[in-house]
């Protein structure tokens, strides 16, 4: 617990353990298989994809608590839901790859998504805010695979944004986890310097003083 907190801090992870040095959810999304204290696949199950979704502000507690009866209901269907998420996700990140080496975007994964998306029914709605009414995009159906639609939208919006070319993976041999590169000089090699840039550079200072 110590160490999740000290990483929390640090902002490698969140709270649930899933990290969070993506710069945005899609690419948190991509580095999902991985979390903190957990060993194996990090959304495996639904409880995994709500707490995930809750940890990434895309889900209050009460409505997570409206899909746990979809676990009771249809498991097979819940299933079913997080095994596109999982595959969904290892297209996306082969398609991160092909970004990082400099590779333009399969069109196949677009063509894919888009079917995806096409599949959400989805409305506007005025609702009230802190400081008057804002409109908001809502969802008109009901089941776990709505669930995919903030992960799905966001994957579309990083596709057609400019930090499609920004996109990198950690240099350290020990670690895959993807990144957005914003920093000014464009340099950043490492997913956190809390963790893979600190080792890297007491790596290099041993090498040093062994020289």
């Amino acid at each position: 617990m110590a160490k999740l907190n000290a990483l929390a801090k640090a902002g490698v992870v969140n709270a649930e353990g899933f990290y969070t040095v993506g710069g945005r959810t899609a690419i948190d999304f991509a580095n999902s298989s991985r979390r903190f204290g957990k060993d194996g696949e990090g959304l495996e199950k639904l409880e995994e994809l709500l707490s995930f979704l809750k940890s990434m502000g895309h889900l209050h507690e009460e409505e997570a608590s409206s899909y746990h009866m979809y676990l009771f209901q249809n498991p097979e269907r819940c299933a079913k839901t997080m095994e596109l998420l999982r595959s969904v996700r290892a297209r996306f990140l082969a398609v991160l790859g092909q970004a990082a080496s400099g590779w333009p975007v399969d069109p196949t994964f677009v063509a894919e998504l888009n079917e995806h998306l096409e599949g959400f029914k989805t409305h506007l709605c005025i609702e009230a805010a802190d400081d008057g009414l804002e409109l908001n995009t809502r969802l008109s159906d009901q089941g776990p695979e709505q669930l995919l639609y903030p992960i799905f939208k966001d994957i579309a919006e990083f596709m057609v944004s400019d930090q499609l070319g920004k996109i990198r993976q950690c240099a350290s041999e020990t670690c895959d986890l993807y990144f957005i590169n914003q920093s000014r000089n464009g340099r950043r090699r490492w997913c956190s310097m809390s963790t893979c840039g600190n080792r890297a550079k007491v790596n290099a200072y041993l090498k040093r003083q062994e020289a």
